[in-house]
């Protein structure tokens, strides 16, 4: 064995980390199934098709033996989509998952490639009622985590939509690394070479973060697009229910199947969420299933270690 070096951004897990990991994955599983929420396991390898419509360079692919490439699960989403669009799952549904994903990022960004996952999948739901639940689910699980301090964090896949559907592919992508990047500079070029009814909203996008109550209100100045108040009215509704709710309407969708409201969770002691989801009725689609209303969240195991790691107490080995 010439090269026994681990693979770019792969970890081996001992002692306390894997210990820990193991239980917190564990905990939060078995609490999802004692709220009566069905247990699914997909596959870790999957037809590419299932993950993507053309190739991404960030998944990890193989052939099989017939030469059809394979892709190594960077979600669990798209699987259990896929299950539902080509088998006879009778809707409404509510599934639960825990397990491996693989995601193949820079390595100059120091990422881990490999994460340990649990979330959840409400098909078929009313969606407001499923948001609610979902997110009640949420903190349920990272309070038995032991996870105490965290702010919430929301946006609407439904602000940016409309403002996308005004350019073309190109300058669509160029927007959104503009907004990514929360360049002021850059957005106040944009609307000087792309005007639009938006101008106002985009060059003060960088800002349009933070406590929910002030930065909706600065929102809803600048903008009079009925789709876009909707989204702000959504995301006001549902900040009422929880403590600590920041919004970033700056959030770019994970994934371009999102339709509705997206959250993510953070703290001061992780740089990343290390929880995120929202409603996705358009996931569907590309399984050639319709429109269904969906909506989820995925639980990063491996972050939550990494937040609460020094609270934790382990008398085993050690490096």
């Amino acid at each position: 064995m010439k090269n026994k070096q681990l693979a770019p951004g792969m970890h081996d897990k001992l002692f306390k980390r894997a210990h820990s990991i193991y239980q917190i994955e564990t905990k939060v599983a078995n609490f999802l199934m004692a709220s009566r929420i069905n247990r699914i396991d997909t596959p870790m390898v999957e037809y590419a098709g299932v993950f993507e419509d053309e190739f991404d360079n960030h998944n990890y692919h193989l052939f099989d033996k017939h030469g059809d490439l394979l892709v190594v699960r960077p979600d669990v989403t798209q699987s259990i989509a896929r299950v539902v669009a080509t088998t006879k799952v009778s809707l409404p549904v509510k599934f639960s998952y825990s397990g491996k994903v693989f995601r193949n990022h820079d390595e100059l960004k120091g990422l881990q490639n490999e994460r340990t996952q649990a979330g959840i999948e409400f098909i078929g739901f009313d969606p407001d009622r499923a948001i609610t639940e979902a997110l009640d689910l949420a903190q349920a699980s990272l309070k038995l985590a032991g996870v105490d301090t965290y702010r919430l964090e929301l946006s609407h896949a439904g602000i940016l939509q409309p403002i996308f559907d005004q350019f073309n592919e190109a300058q669509v992508a160029l927007l959104s690394k503009k907004i990514s990047n929360k360049s002021i500079t850059g957005l106040t070029e944009f609307v000087r070479q792309y005007p639009s009814e938006f101008d106002a909203f985009l060059v003060n996008l960088p800002h349009l973060f933070g406590q929910a109550e002030t930065v909706l209100a600065d929102a809803k100045k600048l903008v009079t697009n009925s789709d876009i108040l909707a989204a702000f009215a959504e995301i006001e509704n549902l900040s009422h229910n929880f403590e600590q709710v920041t919004v970033d309407f700056g959030m770019l969708a994970k994934r371009s199947y999102y339709t509705g409201l997206m959250f993510r969770v953070f703290s001061d002691k992780v740089p990343y969420a290390f929880l995120s989801g929202g409603r996705y009725d358009k996931l569907f689609e590309r399984f050639e299933a319709g429109a269904v209303s969906a909506v989820g969240w995925a639980l990063d195991v491996d972050a939550i270690y990494e937040e609460i790691r020094e609270t934790l107490v382990f008398d085993g080995g050690s490096l």
